[in-house]
């Protein structure tokens, strides 16, 4: 199994090659037309790599499973794009906000491509790809919506987890610490995609203890880059949590936000390179991240070719 987390900003996509060639996408970056007084022209570089990037991996393959975790610009915004050059073969969001301008345009283009659309929420936990062989794909979500749900989007967010042999990958979305809680991991996973892009109102140090992961991958923008000029992700203390549970060596620091001010009124001062341990890795510094695990319960990161660098 193969995990690409590609490099698209203060946003989330993730691409997994199943051992049996099945391909399956989780997010799609986020929106190329964010206005330049929310992304700062950003976006539009950020989607442009996204879909070079699935054209160079994916090809001519049909994705099989379209997983849009909520119902956020940065998780869907790319979706109609994807759909419209790409064979997929299903797509899955939570339900919510089917008026919502880019939700709805996201359902008609799959309308128009001939996607099976499901809903995964508490109450329909159908993941519309079959197991095969050593593989398993189980939906991650609470047994209620978390009561802020109606007006945050996040704590909407419907995870993923997959399971090949002894390695599994657990994607939360922007799980936050209301929802959270409520999530049933499925037990230790190997390898995590670190909620909300490294916000301190994400991964608790109680949910960590309950996945304990040995690796884990933050998506996130570089300081003052794009969107990010308003989040200041990821937040130091939740590195520091991750270095606790991840083990392993220590290996690099990332550029991380202490917050001790509000983001909006932090200076140059309020970053910190933060030591990281071996098995954390971070878009904003490591770019494009692919993984790769024999089903050992070890991931082994697959480097690009000099060109691509």
């Amino acid at each position: 199994m193969t995990v690409h987390f590609f490099d698209v900003g203060q946003a989330l996509a993730a691409l997994i090659e199943l051992p049996d060639g099945r391909l399956v996408l989780v997010d799609t970056g986020d929106a190329p037309a964010r206005s330049e007084e929310q992304c700062h022209g950003a976006c539009r570089g950020w989607h442009a790599h996204l879909m070079s990037k699935l054209h160079d991996v994916v090809g001519a393959r049909a994705i099989d499973l379209l997983w849009i975790t909520h119902q956020h610009s940065d998780h869907l915004g790319g979706a109609v794009d994807v759909l419209a050059n790409f064979k997929v073969a299903a797509l899955v969001d939570n339900g919510q906000e089917p008026s919502k301008k880019e939700v709805r345009e996201m359902h008609e283009a799959a309308a128009r491509a001939g996607a099976r659309y499901v809903t995964v929420d508490p109450e329909h936990h159908e993941v519309p790809l079959a197991p095969a062989g050593s593989v398993r794909l189980a939906a991650v979500v609470p047994r209620a919506w978390p009561a802020d749900c109606a007006h945050e989007p996040n704590d909407c967010s419907i995870g993923l987890r997959i399971d090949d042999c002894r390695s599994s990958v657990l994607f939360v979305g922007d799980a936050e610490k209301l929802e959270e809680p409520q999530l049933d991991p499925g037990g230790p996973a190997t390898l995590l995609q670190v909620g909300h892009h490294g916000s301190e109102t994400s991964t608790a140090a109680a949910f960590l203890q309950r996945v304990k992961p040995s690796y884990a991958v933050i998506s996130c923008a570089k300081k003052d880059e794009g969107t990010n000029e308003s989040y200041c992700h990821p937040r130091e203390a939740v590195i520091d949590r991750l270095d606790a549970v991840l083990g392993g060596a220590m290996a690099g620091r990332v550029v991380a936000f202490d917050g001790k001010r509000r983001c909006k009124k932090a200076g140059a001062e309020d970053w910190r390179p933060t030591p990281t341990r071996a098995r954390l890795f971070v878009t904003a510094r490591d770019g494009d991240v692919t993984l790769r695990t024999l089903g050992d319960a070890a991931f082994t990161r697959v480097e690009a070719p000099p060109a691509e660098r």
